[in-house]
């Protein structure tokens, strides 16, 4: 599963719920970030993981020399963590890293161990460079909001997953709505670009709290009862 959408829109946060949503399912999961910032995982695993391409240069691109708990990380809930990483700012290509990582993944016989494996991945797609987890990807999940700059983004994804879907076996599984009151414009986008809408989460501030708290709604909900209808929401989703 890769999961796009627009910058800021909350995808590692909704990644990561849906991730333990998919373990509390029975499912075995690796949640793969896909962003040179490498902090997908923060809310699983509580710190910023060393990425793939940090590793590999620590051992000079040896893939022999890596074994599978340099580079995967045990996160909240028995979902397993890996970072990508990526180039400096500037120079060097984000697909590239992702083609990498998979690469090391096989080489470890780790890439088929999982039920799901969800890619977690950067802004819209700009560039093939970030549209390269759609290469490994069965569906693609895109987070939006209710208003025009996400739905926008949306749309532009959604014409990846189009061209992307002619060469490989790709579908979009539909929309997310993160945090939003109401979802009008929702409604009218896949009205006009028909599509699944899997959930739309309400406008509840402890989603934002807990990327700053680095937990998940899920952990949070352990002492917050309050919570627990809101991880329903990511047990729909992972339904």
């Amino acid at each position: 599963i890769a999961v796009y959408g627009k910058g800021g829109i909350g995808k590692s946060t909704t990644s990561c719920n849906i991730s333990i949503a998919l373990a509390r399912r029975g499912k075995k999961v690796l949640q793969i970030g896909c962003d040179p910032k490498h902090d997908s995982t923060f809310t699983l695993t509580g710190f910023l993981i060393p990425t793939i391409i940090d590793t590999l240069q620590v051992k000079d691109y040896h893939y022999e020399d890596v074994w599978p708990e340099d580079v995967i990380y045990k996160g909240y809930g028995g979902v397993d963590c890996v970072e990508a990483g990526g180039p400096p700012a500037g120079a060097g290509c984000g697909g590239y890293v992702v083609g990498e990582t998979v690469k090391l993944l096989k080489e470890l016989n780790a890439f088929y161990e999982y039920d799901i494996i969800l890619f977690d991945v950067l802004g819209d797609v700009v560039c093939g460079g970030f549209a390269a987890p759609l290469n490994y990807a069965d569906y693609c999940i895109i987070i939006t909001d209710n208003g025009f700059d996400a739905l926008f983004a949306a749309n532009r994804i959604s014409a990846s997953v189009r061209e992307k879907s002619n060469t490989h076996p790709l579908r979009l599984a539909g929309l997310v709505g993160n945090r939003t009151s109401e979802r009008d414009l929702i409604d009218k986008y896949v009205e006009s670009c028909p599509m699944p809408v899997l959930e739309v989460l309400p406008l509840v501030e402890d989603i934002r709290i807990s990327r700053v708290k680095g937990k998940t709604l899920f952990e949070m909900a352990e002492y917050q009862e309050n919570l627990n209808y809101v991880c329903d929401f990511y047990l729909n989703i992972a339904d």
